[in-house]
């Protein structure tokens, strides 16, 4: 007997699942008053889980104490509205 492949519907491949993350990730960052740096270093931080605080801190000019505040404020801890 041959396996059958299973098929997706339309829209369930990696780059729709992708472009949803990241609307997560913007629309968390919606209403808070974020430097360019902090915004930036925060989406960085989002895409890149692989690295540290600060060195993304680092490369955004940004305090790694302030942006470390941040994620957890705003990705692992949200206010409900």
């Amino acid at each position: 007997m041959t396996p059958q492949l299973a098929t997706h519907p339309v829209g369930h491949d990696a780059a729709t699942r992708h472009q949803r993350a990241s609307a997560v990730a913007v629309a968390a960052l919606r209403g808070h008053d974020l430097t360019v740096g902090e915004r930036s270093a925060l989406l960085d931080c989002y895409a890149n889980s692989d690295r540290t605080f600060l060195e993304i801190a680092t490369t955004h000019c940004v305090d790694r104490e302030r942006l470390q505040d941040l994620w957890f404020d705003l990705f692992l801890t949200p206010s409900r509205r």
